[in-house]
């Protein structure tokens, strides 16, 4: 019969709860990433001026309710061989990458 930690068990359940919000989107710029969760700032600071820039409408969490809302969407693609990400901002924040077409 296995038996299993009680503190093992609950430091896995726990972890499990909490590995979404650890990875969320992402994108590599260069030697660094954005995440979901950064400013527009850190986004301009490590990837630099977008190629393009758009607003639309997106399903986004807000205090968690899935809401259609108002995004800034920011287009990069580094060359004619690399996919095109496309950066979701909301209310100043990184909310989603999409990864696009090449």
């Amino acid at each position: 019969m296995l038996k299993i930690n009680f503190v093992t068990f609950l430091a896995a359940i726990l972890l499990s709860a909490y590995i979404p919000h650890i990875h969320g989107d992402s994108f590599r710029c260069g030697r660094k990433l954005v995440h979901t969760g950064d400013t527009r700032a850190e986004l301009l600071r490590v990837c630099g001026e977008p190629i393009h820039k758009d607003r639309g409408r997106a399903e986004v969490d807000v205090d968690g309710i899935r809401k259609n809302v108002s995004v800034e969407r920011w287009h990069y693609k580094k060359n004619s061989r690399t996919l095109e990400h496309v950066v979701i901002l909301y209310r100043g924040s990184v909310e989603k990458v999409i990864v696009g077409n090449r």
